[in-house]
């Protein structure tokens, strides 16, 4: 059921807040020159218990209408934390929002336009999901009456599908989980004309801190922060190497030393941003390379999650997300340092290993397995080509003249962002976002007597290392009868 009044009570309570505050700022002075020592600003004041629980009135996360539990527009804002509430989640603000209804029979057109947005994630029956509508003047009415500002000012609304002919946004909720804020206690600057309200410190010492902002007659939220990134952004600017016990990565080049480590984390650390959180959901804010370091006495066996801190980079160039394991501070971090995003985005970059020589010998059938590849793994409409990046003498059979080729290539879309959708099992991507990983198996090709004789592939599990391929065949009939070839399915 649409619920898009706003409660009488929220606009009550901060009347009462503002009355509590007093008198606005005094005016500016005239040019008498000033007295040789000014008085003291005062204090901010501390909430009495009665504007508590009348903010707490004015904050409350849901609602209830004949019966039914409903959230309120208000607690979209407690979904997220930011410095500036332009930088709030936007996804995250709209999950539990009040809907203008959900599509239903008759709403055909209306969910046909959805289901044809690119990268759409639910049924395109009206009925097959509960999908919400929720209108643009539903939002701008709520950030209007407790931010001042409407969905212009925000910094990005992209994360939510929206159609512009309806003007609407759009979710999927299966849940009931709205964002809260409960205040415990605050004060006001009246001079200043800004309030800090916050929460009951949580297990880990933390608490959720809201800024409100006076704005003529009204008072406004600013920023909702988590003191835990604090703490956590603290602990990472006086982070040395000895604090950092191992380093691990999914790279297969070296990791970055302790020493290189920590420096650019205390560097990063100086350039903290709002930015929302990255995701798992085949999107462009996807986190695509990661780094762990365990902040544990060093040369151990074992190391625990709960000493780990996680690096996290998507497609955004200089961004990394940072958090930490149960036994550091429980903020989530956003941090601007081109240095350690690079050290990320490049982490799984490896130079082309292909013997060329060997490889003009053999091009045809090469580029024909691929090719068969391709074709295999682009059914869905996503990969559009490979490019070779090794190439290599893995094994020779002399009683057989045979000899095997160690073999691999990299598969792109178009765009390239692209194949962050189509990632899945044992792939991953490089700084350009080429795919590798894609077989599943080892891949040789392999020559008898000198000539390219078929594409050879066995399971990672169950057989040899690299340097014995050829070595479980005991006749050249038995290799024959293995290999694929052009017109084989794979």
């Amino acid at each position: 059921m649409k619920k898009r009044m706003f409660s009488l009570l929220a606009a009550l309570a901060l009347a009462l807040l503002l009355t509590a505050c007093g008198p606005e700022a005094p005016a500016p002075v005239d040019t008498t020159p000033p007295p040789e020592t000014s008085p003291a600003s005062e204090p901010a004041r501390a909430l009495t218990q009665e504007e508590v629980a009348a903010v707490n009135e004015a904050f409350a996360s849901w609602t209830e209408e004949n019966g039914v539990t409903i959230a309120t527009p208000v607690s979209g804002f407690f979904t997220s934390y930011y410095d500036d509430v332009t930088r709030l989640d936007f996804a995250a603000f709209l999950q539990y929002f009040p809907d203008d209804g959900t599509l239903s029979a008759g709403d055909e057109a209306e969910a046909a336009a959805l289901a044809a947005l690119p990268g759409y994630p639910w049924g395109i029956s009206p009925g097959s999901v509960p999908i919400h509508r929720i209108t643009r003047a539903s939002v701008d009415a709520a950030l209007e009456r407790y931010a001042g500002i409407t969905s212009a000012n925000l910094a990005d609304t992209s994360g939510v599908p929206y159609l512009e002919d309806y003007d609407a946004w759009y979710t999927f909720t299966s849940d009931f989980g709205p964002g809260m804020f409960v205040c415990a206690g605050g004060q006001v600057d009246e001079a200043a004309g800004t309030a800090l309200l916050w929460s009951e410190p949580w297990a880990n010492g933390h608490r959720a801190e809201l800024t409100l902002q006076k704005d003529g007659e009204a008072w406004h939220i600013r920023a909702h922060r988590n003191t835990a990134d604090q703490a956590l952004l603290e602990r990472l600017a006086n982070l040395t190497a000895e604090d950092i016990g191992y380093v691990s990565w999914y790279g297969s080049n070296e990791p970055p030393t302790a020493e290189e480590l920590a420096e650019l984390l205390r560097q990063a650390a100086e350039h903290p941003v709002d930015h929302d959180s990255l995701t798992l959901n085949g999107s462009a804010t996807d986190v695509v390379w990661t780094l762990d370091c365990y902040l544990a006495p060093k040369d151990q066996e074992t190391y625990s999650g709960d000493d780990a801190l996680y690096l996290q980079a998507g497609l955004e160039e200089n961004v990394v997300e940072v958090f930490g394991g149960a036994n550091l501070p429980g903020g989530r971090l956003h941090l601007e340092s081109e240095a350690l995003y690079q050290l990320l985005r490049t982490s799984l970059d490896t130079p082309d290993d292909i013997d060329q020589e060997a490889y003009a010998a053999c091009k045809a059938l090469t580029d024909a397995y691929y090719d068969a590849r391709l074709a295999q793994v682009s059914a869905d409409g996503g990969f559009v080509g490979w490019e070779l990046t090794g190439f290599r003498e893995a094994d020779e059979e002399a009683a057989l003249d045979a000899r095997a080729y160690a073999i691999s290539a990299a598969f792109y879309t178009d765009p390239p962002e692209g194949t962050l959708r189509l990632l899945a099992g044992g792939m991953y991507v490089d700084s350009s976002l080429r795919a590798h990983g894609l077989d599943w198996q080892r891949v040789y090709l392999v020559t008898i007597g000198g000539e390219s004789a078929g594409v050879l592939r066995q399971d990672w599990e169950g057989t040899e290392a690299d340097s014995d391929p050829l070595g479980g065949f005991s006749s050249t009939e038995a290799l024959r009868a293995a290999l694929w070839t052009p017109g084989m399915e794979l």
